[in-house]
């Protein structure tokens, strides 16, 4: 009977670990940073970097609006690009996509890795519109 009342115990202590363990993994200095602007409340982690390529450019010549492609952070999506490029950059966005950018696969030491999945933005702005990037 001792060796059963041991076994309980020992149970019950490691759900208490696990409990204390869970709580003491969520941390707040890992939440993304928000910055207040008059029009309201946007998260600045959202967009990571601009895009320049030509696709980019022939976009905007062509289809005679602004077209900006930035990379975002996963946890994108339409409405929080919008709000930070209008917070950032204080233009309205008429239009946003977000798509996934497939891994890049490498030929290592005879196997076949995989790089990380990206994700990026294209937001089309009203027509006189425009970003500088330098």
């Amino acid at each position: 009977m001792g060796i059963l009342n041991l076994r309980k115990n020992k149970v019950a202590a490691t759900e208490t670990s696990t409990k204390t363990k869970k709580l003491a993994v969520v941390d707040a200095s890992k939440k993304p940073a928000i910055v207040a602007v008059s029009s309201g409340f946007f998260d600045s982690s959202v967009i990571l970097r601009p895009r320049v390529t030509e696709k980019v450019a022939i976009l905007s010549e062509k289809g005679g609006r602004t077209v900006v492609v930035f990379e975002v952070s996963r946890e994108a999506n339409k409405r929080n690009v919008a709000l930070a490029v209008k917070g950032l950059y204080k233009v309205t966005p008429e239009k946003v996509a977000v798509l996934r950018v497939p891994p890049k696969r490498k030929f290592v030491r005879g196997h076949m890795t995989k790089g990380t999945t990206g994700y990026k933005a294209y937001v089309y702005l009203k027509k006189g519109e425009k970003i500088e990037i330098i």
